[in-house]
């Protein structure tokens, strides 16, 4: 039985005090049966989750190495009678390998509920594509805005 200010264990059975590394008491564990304590099992689980979270990482970096960046502006756009608007978006791959974007076309740069949000393929490392794409009207509390306060960004 350790001290009472030394650091201890408990019994998994009846709880009393138990040295470091020992999970069962010797009134329950008569045989001294070896089993790993509290301590070695909450330990072994702790690097468990550790070692998983710095896998996933690994994992993460090497999908999207050389993903991105990508360039993108608004090549061209028109206005529709609704007064949404019909716009082409160039999207260039920065990349050093084939990946698709995720793109946003907004009004004046503000993000709203009215922007048009596309994936677009997988675009070659290095080259330029165009997507033509429809942007919804504005919200009628909002006055309609000019083509060319419209901004993208493409991740």
């Amino acid at each position: 039985m350790p001290a009472p200010d030394e650091p201890h264990d408990r019994c998994f059975r009846c709880g009393r005090p138990t040295p470091l590394g020992v999970s069962l008491c010797d009134e329950d564990n008569p045989g001294r049966v070896k089993a790993p304590s509290a301590t070695q099992v909450h330990g072994t689980v702790a690097i468990g989750v550790i070692a998983g979270f710095i896998g996933f990482a690994l994992l993460v970096r090497m999908l999207t190495a050389g993903v991105g960046p990508f360039g993108a502006v608004i090549a061209g756009s028109a206005t529709q009678a609704d007064g949404g608007l019909e716009v082409v978006v160039q999207v260039t791959n920065n990349g050093s390998r084939d990946a698709a974007a995720s793109c946003r076309v907004s009004r004046g740069g503000v993000q709203g509920a009215s922007d048009a949000i596309f994936f677009t393929e997988p675009i070659p490392a290095g080259e330029t594509r165009d997507f033509a794409r429809s942007v919804p009207p504005p919200p009628a509390d909002s006055p309609v805005r000019q083509p060319g306060a419209l901004a993208v960004r493409c991740n």
